[in-house]
């Protein structure tokens, strides 16, 4: 009797685990969708993850060249602080790093180098660079979007042993470093971020009232990258 009693226990204790792990993959495959959208701006090479063409760098003293951009993405952040440029008439391309560019375009897409939180106790210039997706430098709520390799789970990598990780970073006036859009920071959503762009009450009303499409949703995965941009693209437009 007491072994069956033992074993319908630990029957329960392995079936209890089990529904435990479906849910917490369940939950994790929600959050998972806050990454950033499907790209195609590059192509898979190796190890490295390829954006390369015709483009410009604008360096920090305000000088523009143009000539071949290439930005290598690979599974070390460090990667990210530089880019390989070379000048229109020269065959050599040069290693630039994100403390001597401003900004650098490539497929008509702008690359900024940017700090994030982060990197806030960390020692040195660990900017790295992202696309903006704000219009101007002028814009107050400036959005980027991060990408970053990563090793594919061995159940899979036989057919793609890297993927593409991608994000949303937010920076405010307010803040030192650009926030992810999962951060603490904007929790809770509705209270934080309506004061934070009180300046605009049209667009801090709807987000205080929790109006469709301005609503932050722990559940919605990537519908929240599009709450955001919805919310940056209004306030910057706001008072214009």
């Amino acid at each position: 009797m007491k072994k069956i009693l033992l074993g319908a226990m630990l029957f329960s204790c392995i079936l209890g685990a089990v529904h435990t792990v479906q849910a917490q993959g369940k939950f994790m495959d929600k959050l998972n969708k806050f990454a950033g959208k499907e790209d195609d701006l590059g192509r898979y090479e190796g190890a490295n993850y390829i954006i390369d063409g015709n483009g410009s760098v604008t360096f920090e003293d305000g000088t523009t060249q143009e000539g071949t951009v290439k930005f290598i993405v690979s599974t070390s952040m460090t990667d990210l602080k530089f880019v390989w440029f070379t000048p229109a008439n020269e065959m050599e391309p040069k290693q630039l790093g994100s403390k001597d560019v401003k900004f650098f375009t490539v497929k008509n897409k702008t690359f900024y180098p940017i700090r994030m939180k982060e990197d806030d106790i960390s020692i040195g210039n660990t900017r790295i660079f992202m696309e903006r997706l704000n219009n101007s430098d002028d814009d107050k709520f400036k959005m980027f979007f991060l990408r970053k390799l990563e090793v594919t789970p061995k159940d899979f990598a036989a057919s793609k042993p890297y993927t593409l990780s991608t994000g949303y970073y937010v920076m405010l006036p307010e803040f030192k470093n650009a926030h992810e859009i999962i951060d603490i920071t904007f929790t809770p959503f509705a209270k934080k971020m309506s004061e934070y762009l009180k300046d605009c009450p049209e667009v801090s009303e709807k987000i205080k009232d929790k109006k469709d499409g301005y609503k932050y949703n722990v559940f919605k995965g990537a519908e929240n990258n599009e709450v955001f941009l919805r919310i940056m693209d209004e306030y910057n437009k706001c008072g214009k």
